[in-house]
């Protein structure tokens, strides 16, 4: 199963531009083809990796420090264990003391996993679209799938049956050593799904014990009052009296000027600081997928009603939603959130398929009363929460940070291209085992 790294290490006084100008080239030249002749500069080379999903570094205020002070966010998603990753990660940057030597308490490569667990967060709340893929193995869907589409369309119109085609291919990969698929029956589903959710009353169980029980059940039933469309969900509305949201309202509280600088309007909000004129929006539309990271400031005492939420998120994440999908919206490959500075920064890391615009609309098409329950507890959300849009878009990129280096592994698929690119490689195995029930009705 995929796991997450989420690092937040202070940044030493005076260093954050040294540190900006070696992050912005590799986030540039994230694939390295404009190194040679660039004359030396630090690396990355995420490519090399086969364990490694996506990862992000940004640079973050650090109001704690004081004005003007910064902290490094490097975020990960990362297949096999913790060391293994760190390992690749050294591996991978040609200059380590160029990125991490601007933080404090840096020593050395040597004692690169001490500072790195140092400063590790873990996450309130983790999705991750496909826990039992690897990033190796969904590269490997789409390059079956390239390579089948390729023979059939050379085999079309010829008298081969489809089935020995697929077989062929999936036997030449199985044979490569390819860590293909084998494909599951039905019951095999009904019985993967009925493992994942058996823990869910042990988490109940933390969560109130963490949260207290009145925070669980309110952070719970504000989640699920959108998600009538799940019968356990309806039911537990139904016996909670839990009505959906609200229509959306006519007029928005979105500000008309959209030209003028930004600044909070409520005393204790925070707003990122300027970057060289850097918008929210650097690094957005490069490849297939998107990030998002937003830091926002929860309010005083409301600390375990977040906590509380989170726990509600990660359990339906965790043991409830099916391959692809979260709450019905199938554009997230991973989103965590994790709380900061004794829980009174919240963070928000996505990575996502699609623009910014269609991912904001989808959830607030889908879950409305799930995004109120995460940030209405934060300064400056807007009065009528998510149901106003663009005061709900607004408030988002009031506090996204930009993201000066974005990686990921598979640039070209979606989670839709994941999906159905799995399901073929499925077939494929099942044909070659002999089985015609596992071919796509297409073919």
């Amino acid at each position: 199963m995929p796991e997450g790294l989420t690092v937040v290490a202070p940044v030493r006084a005076g260093a954050e531009e040294r540190l900006r100008g070696a992050l912005r080239p590799i986030g540039d030249d994230i694939r390295g083809t404009r190194l040679q002749g660039a004359g030396p500069r630090p690396h990355i080379d995420f490519c090399g990796s086969r364990n490694l999903h996506f990862a992000r570094f940004a640079l973050l205020d650090d109001p704690e420090r004081g004005p003007g002070r910064t902290r490094l966010l490097f975020s990960s998603n990362y297949d096999g264990d913790l060391d293994l990753h760190l390992r690749e990660l050294v591996a991978a940057t040609s200059d380590l003391d160029a990125v991490w030597g601007c933080c404090e308490g840096f020593t050395g490569a040597a004692r690169f996993g001490d500072f790195i667990r140092a400063h590790q967060c873990q996450a309130e709340a983790f999705y991750i679209a496909f826990r039992g893929e690897s990033a190796a193995r969904i590269r490997e869907y789409a390059a079956l799938r390239r390579r089948s589409q390729s023979l059939l369309d050379e085999a079309a119109g010829s008298r081969t049956p489809v089935r020995a085609i697929l077989a062929d291919v999936f036997s030449k990969e199985a044979s490569s050593g390819a860590a293909l698929p084998v494909p599951e029956s039905p019951l095999e589903r009904v019985l993967i799904r009925l493992r994942r959710a058996l823990p869910l009353g042990a988490d109940v169980v933390r969560a109130i014990v963490r949260c207290g029980f009145m925070n669980t059940f309110l952070g719970a039933r504000k989640v699920t009052a959108s998600l009538d469309r799940y019968l356990l969900l309806r039911w537990f509305n139904r016996l909670t009296r839990n009505p959906p949201p609200r229509s959306a309202p006519i007029h928005s509280s979105a500000a008309l000027d959209t030209c003028a600088v930004q600044a909070p309007v409520t005393p204790g909000d925070e707003f990122p600081s300027p970057r060289h004129e850097t918008p929210p929006s650097f690094r957005e539309d490069v490849v297939a997928q998107n990030q998002l990271t937003v830091v926002t400031v929860v309010r005083p005492g409301q600390t375990a009603r977040v906590r509380a939420v989170m726990a509600a998120i990660d359990a339906y994440a965790r043991r409830l939603s099916p391959d692809g999908s979260l709450v019905g919206v199938s554009t997230i490959h991973f989103v965590r959130w994790v709380l900061l500075d004794e829980g009174r920064r919240l963070v928000l890391l996505s990575d996502y398929d699609g623009s910014w615009e269609a991912y904001i609309d989808e959830f607030a098409e889908t879950i409305l009363s799930g995004l109120d329950a995460i940030w209405e507890t934060s300064f400056g959300y807007p009065p009528d929460g998510a149901r106003d849009v663009p005061a709900f878009k607004q408030f988002l990129r009031n506090h996204q940070v930009p993201a000066e280096i974005f990686y990921s592994a598979y640039p070209d698929e979606t989670v839709l291209n994941i999906l159905g690119d799995r399901a073929f490689a499925r077939a494929c195995a099942g044909a070659a085992g002999g089985r015609t029930d596992t071919l796509p009705h297409q073919l």
